[in-house]
């Protein structure tokens, strides 16, 4: 009988915690101390897979409990995104789950609780005592996976989310091609024809006869009783004395195109889309941390009212505010701009690395081109740059002289434009935000 199953609610804090067996236990299993089955109406503090279990069977189990920090230990060896332990005996999986769930006990209502993706991930690394360390796996699409993150989606958005706001520590783990349609990270690197992009190509040695100075492929050199030069029909026996080998070159066996090298492309395995490499961009995994500031905001009723430096939406939001009470105090002018890229999307379709490195090239720009005391914030549409101190006609000699150097750094046009905030926008801007 599947105990605890409907109608199962979170469960609160108890002597003895609830643990939810699956598919079962076998008759007269000596479960550990300080653990009771979980009956009807009682909370479930762990899941304890007895065997592997069909996904669509655990995903019932779990949608019913609705709890995404709930331990999930198996006896069976058991590598699933969700498991917290697996495969190493009946007395670690009890010990484990435990453990974790003595360390949910600890964790405050708001954040116990929270529906928030940000609010879970700090939960679940802080409850299993571990960081978000990115693994490979070929099931996934990206090829990497957070185990510690168990379902939680989005996670290296979430985990880069929290690195900004100053949570998160992070070290590098790997740089993966994706798709540019599908983002998979299955993807067919190969050797292709310049033409016709056809993988169906074969390398051939080229041979040069040294009296008539002809200089083919080695296939038109061979017949069948030997070596003889297409050209004068002499034949060729001895090489050094009457032929060389200086190279070789690339022949496409279905539009017949001959190149001194191949190029590169990439075919997705998921989605069938091709590229060549130079439309293909890279995503940065890495590994993640708790930081001191995580725990405080973990443990702090009000953590939403917390400020954190090193976060760049929170350096942008406090230099506003300050510019705002300059003018509300003292009449000194500020001026936001909005900058935006017409050209974004059709460079960044053609050839998503020159889009990168333009960028890359742009952060250096704005640095040299503003005043110290200028702030800048990256938004998903473009920039936000804070200037304070400055009346609308600085703004805009500063924004014209920006795109003069853009222009002049940047071998591309990315279509600069940009539009100079009113002050109630600038508001909103800065209540959105905070």
């Amino acid at each position: 009988m599947l105990m605890g199953v409907t109608s199962v609610a979170l469960a609160s804090t108890q002597e003895r915690a609830c643990f939810l067996a699956y598919p079962r236990l076998h008759d007269g299993y000596d479960f550990p101390q300080g653990w009771k089955p979980s009956g009807q109406g009682d909370g479930v503090d762990a899941v304890i897979l007895t065997t592997v279990v069909p996904d669509h069977a655990l995903k019932i189990v779990l949608n019913n409990i609705r709890d995404p920090l709930v331990p999930i230990v198996s006896f069976a060896a058991d590598d699933r995104q969700c498991v917290d332990a697996a495969g190493q005996g009946d007395q670690f999986a009890w010990t484990r789950a435990y453990a974790i769930q003595a360390r949910l006990r600890e964790l405050p209502p708001s954040i116990r609780h929270s529906t928030q993706p940000e609010d879970i991930l700090l939960a679940r690394m802080y409850s299993r005592d571990q960081g978000l360390d990115a693994l490979y796996d070929s099931s996934c699409r990206g090829l990497v996976r957070y185990p510690v993150a168990g379902p939680l989606d989005n996670v290296s958005e979430v985990a880069t989310g929290l690195f900004d706001k100053g949570f998160l520590v992070r070290s590098f783990f790997d740089r993966i091609h994706c798709c540019p349609q599908c983002r998979s990270g299955h993807l067919s690197v190969r050797e292709e024809c310049h033409s016709c992009r056809s993988p169906n190509i074969r390398e051939e040695v080229v041979v040069h006869h040294f009296q008539c100075a002809h200089e083919a492929p080695e296939s038109q050199f061979r017949t069948g009783s030997g070596f003889e030069c297409p050209k004068c029909a002499r034949p060729l026996r001895h090489i050094g004395l009457d032929y060389d080998k200086p190279g070789s070159i690339t022949r496409c066996h279905d539009c017949g195109s001959i190149n001194d090298k191949p190029t590169v492309g990439f075919k997705c395995i998921d989605c069938g889309a091709h590229y060549a490499a130079d439309q293909v961009p890279a995503k940065t995994w890495y590994s993640y941390n708790l930081t001191p500031s995580a725990i405080h905001r973990i443990f702090q009723d009000d953590y939403a009212s917390i400020s954190f430096q090193g976060g760049k939406e929170s350096s942008f939001q406090i230099l506003l505010d300050h510019a705002q009470r300059e003018q509300r105090e003292f009449g000194s002018p500020y001026q936001v701009a909005s900058i935006t890229f017409a050209q974004r999307d059709t460079i960044a379709a053609e050839n998503i690395r020159l889009w990168e490195q333009s960028m890359l090239l742009m952060s250096d720009v704005l640095r040299s081109a503003l005043r110290e005391v200028d702030a800048v914030q990256e938004r998903p549409n473009g920039i936000l740059v804070l200037m304070p101190r400055t009346d609308a006609e600085g703004a805009r000699r500063a924004m014209e002289q920006l795109s003069s150097r853009i222009m002049s750094v940047l071998k591309i046009d990315p279509g600069f434009q940009y539009t100079l905030v009113d002050d109630s926008t600038a508001r909103s801007i800065h209540d959105r935000a905070a």
